[in-house]
Formats: C-alpha cells, sequence, structure tokens
C-alpha cells in the first residue's frame, strides 16, 4: 500500500482490492476504475437496502409490492457488477451493467412519481457522471445520449399517454425527497473521495515505481562499469600471465637441462648422494615447469589464442599411454592403476595432446588423492541421436568430494582444502584447464563423488570435434 494516506483509507482500498484479478491491479488506470466500480456496487446496494423501510411507509397496495420488488430486483442485479468484474477482468463490463442498473431504478422511480412532477428525474444527472467514472470517457457519452432518449421516451408517454401508474402519494415527496436527497449527496460524496484516494494511491504508486526504477538504472550502470573492470582486469591477467609463463619457462629450461647434465656426471663419477639431491633439482624444476605450462595454457584459453589440432587416432591408445606414464607415480602411493576399454579400436578425430595432457591431470589427480587403493580409467562409445562421442571416466576410491564443493573444483585457483594447513599440494589450476579444454573441443566433463569414498570424473568427447570451438559458459558438474 502506498505512503501518505490514512490507516482507514487504506484499509477500505485493501477490503475493496480483495479478490480482484492482479491484472487490474497492475495498471493504474483500471486498479482506479475497479475501485470506483466496487464502491458503486457497495453504495447502490446500501441505498436500495435504506430504501426498504421509506418505500414500505409511504406506499401501500400495489404500488408497495411494484416498488419493493423494483428495489430489491436492482439491489441483486447490482451485485452482479463485482461479479463481471472479476469474471472478465476488465472495468469496461461491470461499469455499464452497474450504470444500467442505476439507470433502471432511476427511470422506475421517476415514472411511478409523476414523471417531471417527480422529485427524482434530476438524479439521470447522475448516470453519465458514473458511466464516465467506472467505464471511460466514451461510456459517459453513450449513457448520456441513453438518459436523454429516456427523457424525451418519458415526456412523450406522460403527454400522449396514461399508462405511467402514480404509486406515491405527492403528499410524501418532502420527506421522500430529504431522505433521498441526503443519500444521493451522501453517495456522490462517497465516490468522489474513494476517487480522490485511487488517484493519490495511484500517483503515489507510480511515484515510487519511478524511484525504484531510477535505483535500478544507477544499479545497472554500476554493474556495467564493474563488468566492464572485470574484463579488463581478466584481460590484464591473461596478458601478464602469458608474458610471465613465457619469461620463467626459459630459465628453467636451462635449469632442468644443467641439472639433467649434472646428474649424468654424477653417474659417471659414482657419487650417489649428489645425484639424489641432483635428481630431485629435476624432478622440482619439471613439476614447476608443469605448473607454468598450465597457467600458459589457461592464459591462452581465456584469450581465445589456443588452437587445436586434430587427428585421428585410438582413443583407448593414448588412455594406456597416460596409464603406462603415470605407473610409477602409482606405485608410489601405494596403488593399483589400471585401464578398461574395450575390445574393439574408438576411432576418434580430436586434439591428441590436449586430450592427453586432460587425462593426464586427471588420473594424476586421482593418484594423489588416493593412498594404497584404486584408480581405474575407463574407455568407451556412445551413440546420441546419430551422434558418436568418446567417453573417459577416471574412478578413483580416495577421499572423495562433498556435494557442496562440485561445482568450485573446476573454478582457476581454487581448491576444496584452501587452508595454509592444507595436505595436499596444488594450484588449482588442473581441473579449470581440463573444463576449458574439453569444452573447446565440443565436449563436457562432470563428477560424480562421494565424501570418504571416492570419485568419478567423466569426459565426453564427440568423436569427431567441430571446425573450431571455444570455451562454453560455465555449467554445473554432473
Amino acid at each position: 500500500m502506498a505512503q501518505g494516506l490514512p490507516t482507514w483509507s487504506s484499509r477500505l482500498i485493501a477490503l475493496l482490492e480483495r479478490g480482484l484479478p492482479s491484472a487490474l491491479l497492475e495498471d493504474h488506470e483500471r486498479r482506479r476504475r475497479a475501485l470506483l466500480i466496487e464502491g458503486t456496487a457497495w453504495l447502490v446496494v446500501l441505498a436500495c437496502a435504506l430504501t426498504v423501510p421509506v418505500i414500505a411507509s409511504t406506499t401501500e397496495g400495489l404500488g408497495r409490492i411494484t416498488s419493493l420488488a423494483a428495489d430489491l430486483g436492482t439491489l441483486a442485479l447490482t451485485l452482479v457488477g463485482p461479479w463481471l468484474l472479476r469474471r472478465t477482468g476488465t472495468p469496461t463490463a461491470a461499469g455499464h451493467w452497474i450504470t444500467g442498473c442505476v439507470f433502471a431504478g432511476i427511470v422506475y422511480a421517476v415514472s411511478t412519481t409523476g414523471v417531471f412532477a417527480s422529485p427524482y428525474w434530476i438524479l439521470l444527472a447522475l448516470v453519465p457522471f458514473l458511466a464516465t467514472q467506472m467505464a471511460g470517457r466514451a461510456a459517459g457519452h453513450l449513457w448520456g445520449a441513453i438518459c436523454l432518449v429516456g427523457v424525451g421516451l418519458l415526456f412523450a408517454a406522460d403527454h400522449f399517454t396514461d399508462v405511467l401508474p402514480q404509486f406515491h402519494d405527492p403528499r410524501n415527496y418532502a420527506s421522500t425527497t430529504a431522505i433521498y436527497g441526503a443519500m444521493t449527496i451522501l453517495a456522490v460524496q462517497g465516490l468522489g473521495y474513494l476517487a480522490d484516494l485511487a488517484k493519490d494511491e495511484a500517483i503515489a504508486r507510480a511515484e515510487d515505481a519511478a524511484v525504484q526504477l531510477e535505483h535500478a538504472d544507477l544499479e545497472i550502470e554500476r554493474a556495467r562499469i564493474l563488468a566492464q573492470q572485470a574484463v579488463a582486469a581478466s584481460s590484464a591477467k591473461s596478458a601478464f600471465m602469458a608474458t610471465m609463463s613465457h619469461e620463467l619457462r626459459t630459465p628453467l629450461n636451462a635449469v632442468i637441462g644443467y641439472a639433467e647434465m649434472l646428474v649424468e656426471d654424477a653417474d659417471a663419477h659414482d657419487l650417489p648422494d649428489m645425484r639424489d639431491d641432483l635428481v630431485k633439482i629435476v624432478g622440482a624444476s619439471q613439476h614447476l615447469l608443469g605448473l607454468i605450462d598450465d597457467v600458459l595454457d589457461l592464459s591462452r584459453v581465456e584469450a581465445a589464442k589456443l588452437d587445436l589440432r586434430r587427428e585421428r587416432f585410438a582413443a583407448e591408445e593414448v588412455a594406456r599411454e597416460v596409464v603406462e606414464a603415470l605407473q610409477p607415480l602409482a606405485r608410489t602411493r601405494g596403488n593399483v592403476l589400471e585401464l578398461r576399454a574395450p575390445p574393439a579400436a574408438l576411432v576418434a578425430d580430436l586434439d591428441r595432446g590436449r586430450l592427453r595432457q586432460v587425462l593426464i591431470n586427471l588420473v594424476g589427480n586421482a593418484l594423489k588423492f588416493t593412498a594404497r587403493g584404486r584408480v581405474t580409467v575407463h574407455v568407451r562409445g556412445e551413440t546420441v541421436d546419430l551422434a558418436q562421442f568418446v567417453v573417459f571416466a577416471v574412478e578413483d576410491t580416495g577421499i572423495g568430494i562433498r556435494d557442496g564443493d562440485h561445482r568450485r573444483i573446476f573454478e582457476p585457483f581454487t581448491q576444496v582444502d584452501s587452508s595454509p594447513r592444507r595436505r595436499y599440494e596444488g594450484t588449482g589450476l588442473g581441473l579449470a584447464l581440463c573444463k576449458n579444454l574439453v569444452e573447446m573441443m565440443g565436449g563436457t566433463i562432470g563428477v560424480r563423488s562421494e565424501f570418504g569414498r571416492g570419485s568419478v570424473f567423466t569426459v565426453r568427447l564427440p568423436a569427431v570435434a567441430p571446425a573450431r570451438s571455444a570455451p562454453a559458459a560455465p555449467a554445473a558438474a554432473c
């Protein structure tokens, strides 16, 4: 409810709005007319109810019966107006109906109380006013013409025929005129006040909507600026990572090369202690080089500068190469690493090197988070709507992943345990890079895991990659 209205007025409007269709309340003009229709209907009903004792005391015989019937009929028919309003969802039909009921009631009262000698015929001037307020200007013009025609017909019937009855005693005109006049004044005053309330509230709501729209525009502009800043920051970050990765790889390759030469010298001079230290240097340098390569690849993917090479190969051969290459790591962790592939070859037309990179990341992660367990690489083919797919599933019996972390693990620089005391090392780039590479090849990657029981990472790739693919929008892991 709009602010600034008296409490009782707000309650009155809320009462009249009860049960109205939401479509009527969304538009200010239709809502105002709906409120006037509701208010007019109940004012007519109240007026008809209060008229019953007046009719009973001022008429008798057939006049009393017909007048009471007309009064109660007008009351009952008026109640159809609010029903029409809810049924049709538009004020037009209900406004015409209630205007017609009021017009019929006034015509009956005028025709049975002396026509133009009746004190009530001036009430016909209210009909066009009600029609305009409830159904619009066109309705007001229509009912104004109908009232003029009605006045002409009443004049003709009064002057040229004797068909109009006289049910009221002219000696009671003073009291009934005073009663009906007071009721009319109160009704007009009430309808006018209700119209002002509806108008004021409509203005207040329009002002509130304008303020909210202004705030929304400010928020949109702020979001646009933040988005531009984020894009600029992301571009700067990608450029920085690419530059630094190139700068770091050159000296690091030299370190690895010289360290390997020193390992050979240590072997030649039978220096086992020195050789062990040099092997550790080579291993650490190669690990660091792998991390730098991941950063470089991720920056290329984000900058859409990573190109794919397509070649035909057997999918299970790539998986077998990865399994054989990582067997030493599996033995170090006390794990059993195995491959399960169909006997028939699954031919794929993809980037073999990038697929191998994805599998090494997934199998390496599975071995890292599994101790004295089992890691199995499954390879199978699928057909969906005549499209051929190659599916790789890396299943482990390791620590698993909590349900709330399934989505986060595919974000760059994100780890499930990012605390300083975390047990497992890593930068959190591997899965993010896998996701981007898989999506560039037109595939999907997802995870199914149970905390404490193990995980299954599934990569689904089309047997033939699209001509040029870019990373898809982030999606929830399946």
